[in-house]
């Protein structure tokens, strides 16, 4: 069952995608996280998630019968990546099978970027890497292209401008490659 939920998941468009797993699948679970991670309005959020939801229904009725994909594959193998990931940065660099996960196109959007320009996110790895800010894996959710890593931050010692204590990786990929890293930063979980 879960199998056959994710593959009508990934059927639908990106931004009713996102809402959804956030809403469902995360710990990112109120209308104002949910508005403040995509950044678009409340309103537009509960829009979002009455679209995806009907549209989920109807994609759950027309492949009722079909084989499905394991969906735990995709969630072990984005495990996988985001460990590799944080270990990656925390040593200063990838595996090269992780490095080429982020092409030189990726871009850093959100808090984290530079407005007006490109921003790759390994300069913001390495920062915090330099600053003794350490991340932890929490919990990840995995579709083919939208792929979400939470994190529980550890802030060194004494930090003058700690990071959050939680923070949520929300990539966006093509061929397995991420093209966009929003990190937002969602209140800890109760």
């Amino acid at each position: 069952m879960r199998d056959w939920i994710w593959d009508a998941v990934e059927e639908l468009p990106e931004q009713l995608r996102l809402v959804l797993m956030l809403r469902h699948f995360s710990g990112i679970t109120s209308y104002q996280e949910i508005a403040a991670a995509c950044e678009i309005p409340v309103g537009t959020v509960r829009s979002r998630l009455n679209q995806a939801r009907a549209k989920l229904a109807q994609v759950l009725l027309s492949t009722a019968t079909q084989a499905h994909d394991d969906a735990s594959v995709l969630t072990e193998g984005s495990r996988q990546e985001a460990l590799e990931t944080l270990e990656g940065a925390a040593r200063g660099n990838l595996p090269r099978e992780i490095a080429e996960l982020w092409p030189a196109e990726t871009e850093l959007v959100g808090a984290l970027s530079r407005t007006g320009e490109r921003t790759h996110p390994f300069p913001a790895m390495r920062q915090n890497r330099e600053s003794g800010v350490r991340q932890h894996l929490r919990h990840v959710v995995a579709s083919r292209d939208i792929t979400i890593w939470e994190m529980d931050v550890i802030n060194p010692v004494g930090a003058v401008s700690p990071c959050p204590p939680t923070l949520a990786w929300l990539m966006f990929r093509r061929d397995r490659r991420v093209q966009r890293l929003r990190v937002v930063f969602p209140e800890p979980p109760r």
